[in-house]
């Protein structure tokens, strides 16, 4: 981590944790040793972020993206701006936190469904394409049997 980048992530974390990823994605800390971790608070959760190994991790699992109240601030997109959708939570912090990093795609539609202009790094377009569809409901087919006459409308 550059003397720069360090700079920038200490003006927007509250600090940093030592720890690991656990596998349901969520932060646990670690009472000796473990990685370095960069903590970030969101209004619903707390995201951490180690730099040596780029990884991301939440506490609570809620957290759809870092920086998730540029999502509704008007500002964002005053004066034709636009929601920066960073690849990395490095280029969110080089970019003074505006914009996001997207932690869980599969939320990606319904968070951002409304925004009105969205600029995303081309590293993570193949994601926004993928998960930026409504979901489908899932269908079941119901097999048609032969009817006679009298039930041919039910």
């Amino acid at each position: 981590m550059t003397d720069d980048l360090k700079k920038k992530a200490k003006l927007l974390s509250s600090g940093y944790a030592y720890g690991r990823r656990g596998t349901d994605g969520r932060f646990e800390p670690a009472r000796t040793g473990g990685q370095e971790w960069w903590v970030f608070d969101e209004p619903h959760d707390v995201v951490y972020w180690c730099p040596p190994t780029g990884e991301v991790a939440t506490w609570e699992g809620r957290a759809f993206a870092l920086g998730e109240l540029a999502i509704g601030n008007a500002a964002t997109y005053a004066l034709e701006g636009r929601l920066h959708i960073h690849a990395t939570v490095g280029r969110w912090i080089i970019a003074g936190g505006s914009g996001i990093v997207v932690i869980d795609w599969r939320r990606a539609y319904d968070m951002l469904k409304d925004a009105p202009r969205i600029r995303v790094d081309e590293a993570i377009l193949p994601f926004y394409q993928q998960y930026m569809r409504p979901p489908k409901p899932e269908v079941w087919v119901r097999p048609e049997k032969q009817r006679g006459r009298n039930n041919a409308g039910r």
